[in-house]
């Protein structure tokens, strides 16, 4: 399968969101799509999360594709993922939450 994915948003999670944080997290959001899938749930979302660490970078993502059928609604729920800093680890049990009560 073939994936195309498009930059949707940044944003940083740091000690103003958690006092637990010595360091900064920045999350990005993509859009991806399934550029073989010709009409069933081709698009999809990926976080990725990058921390330094020690002068280093400790990076994690997670892709999560064939959500849905419409733009719209990926648009919709990486607005919502953005909006709540969700981070890779807890991004399957969010996008379960938010399909099951609509």
């Amino acid at each position: 399968m073939e994936y195309k994915k498009q930059f949707f948003g940044r944003v940083t999670i740091d000690k103003n969101d958690s006092e637990e944080l010595n360091e900064k997290i920045e999350l990005e959001y993509y859009e991806t799509r399934n550029l073989t899938e010709i009409n069933e749930r081709k698009y999809g979302i990926e976080i990725i999360k990058k921390k330094e660490e020690s002068e280093k970078f400790n990076i994690e993502s997670k892709i999560v594709n064939n959500i849905s059928s419409k733009e719209q609604e990926i648009n919709r729920l990486l607005n919502i993922l953005m909006a709540n800093k969700v981070t890779p680890i807890s991004v399957d049990d969010v996008i379960s939450d938010i399909f099951v009560t609509e």
